[in-house]
């Protein structure tokens, strides 16, 4: 009996070197690693939300823009329009939506004026805007006016329905695509704050594409006499940048016109402004808008939503499996494989 129990002492000794060797000790060191970076990470976006978030409120705006142009009703046959307005009492901006998507911006002048180009979608638009002071506090939304697109091509318009639910008639272009032909409209997106740049400094400012039909192409109009042709193959968030060699106009500014198109030579268009000037102790409110976060669009940190789980599972299964291989080194230190019933 003795005999036996050494030589099974032995075969597990044997197939135990045979097992595929894991250095818990190496392992255990990159998981520490990467949990150090994401928790850094982590912090690194919720500061900055708290930094944007968390600003003087500045003199507030009360009452909303008024457009002056274009009228209610309007029908256009070219994209993109010019729309014109006056700003309220301490406005420093304006942005435009057409139908609840942020359409583009435009800085209030001296005279307390803006005017700005706005892309739209096929069919009607409801525009709204909005005006916002130097520190990004918003005044209230302006009534709703309707203008209209009338597109040749079929396209699904956010807030309509697409397809037979629809009635050909109001497609604006009165074409009669059925839902299967319909395509989903190309959308460029950014946000916006208030936020000025120095001279030689270089501009990160965040863009998004959606719709249409993959890939795209960008020319990124500057305002100072350059611009930029970019390519991407996906569409999602990215960035644009730039550095600008002389101060922009009033207040600094530039005004930055991006034309997207995609593989169907569908068109969509978005323009705001940023603040460029020499750096010195008195330039304009430098306290403040020169050392604002610049604005970012929250898919750039959706990856964290997605990394933390995968962190989580991963830092899990390690622990498990390296405590059930304890286990079981315990239980056969113990004998218990000679434990069979007779």
């Amino acid at each position: 009996m003795p005999k036996r129990k050494t030589a099974n002492k032995r075969a597990v000794k044997k197939k135990s070197k045979n097992r595929f060797f894991i250095p818990f000790p190496l392992i255990l060191f990159l998981l520490l690693c990467a949990g150090v970076y994401l928790v850094n990470s982590t912090f690194r976006a919720e500061a900055q939300d708290i930094q944007v978030t968390a600003q003087i409120q500045g003199p507030a705006v009360t009452d909303p823009p008024v457009i002056t142009s274009p009228a209610d009703g309007t029908h256009f046959s070219a994209v993109p329009v010019v729309v014109q307005g006056n700003c309220p009492a301490n406005a420093a901006y304006v942005e435009i939506f057409r139908n609840n998507i942020m359409s583009g911006t435009a800085i209030c002048t001296s005279g307390g004026t803006f005017s700005l180009e706005i892309d739209l979608f096929a069919g009607s638009n409801e525009i709204t805007s909005r005006a916002f002071n130097v520190n990004d506090n918003a005044g209230p939304v302006s009534g709703i006016f309707t203008v209209y697109y009338d597109s040749a091509q079929p396209v699904s318009v956010p807030g309509q329905p697409t397809g037979s639910s629809q009635d050909n008639s109001s497609q604006g272009s009165g074409s009669s695509g059925s839902e299967s032909s319909a395509i989903s409209p190309l959308i460029l997106k950014t946000v916006f704050v208030y936020k000025g740049y120095y001279v030689d400094q270089e501009v990160i400012w965040p863009l998004d594409i959606s719709g249409g039909s993959k890939p795209y192409a960008f020319n990124v109009d500057w305002g100072d006499g350059t611009n930029s042709v970019i390519s991407r193959k996906s569409d999602g968030p990215f960035n644009i940048k730039h550095k600008y060699k002389k101060p922009g106009g009033y207040k600094g500014q530039y005004t930055i016109k991006v034309q997207a198109s995609d593989a169907d030579a569908n068109y969509a268009y978005l323009e705001f402004f940023i603040l460029v000037s020499v750096k010195s102790d008195d330039v304009f409110n430098a306290s403040n808008i020169f050392n604002k976060q610049p604005p970012a669009l929250g898919s750039l940190n959706h990856w964290l939503w997605i990394a933390w789980p995968v962190y989580s599972t991963i830092f899990l299964m390690t622990v498990s499996y390296k405590l059930g291989e304890w286990e079981e080194l315990r239980f056969l230190r113990h004998g218990h494989f000679l434990k069979r019933s007779h």
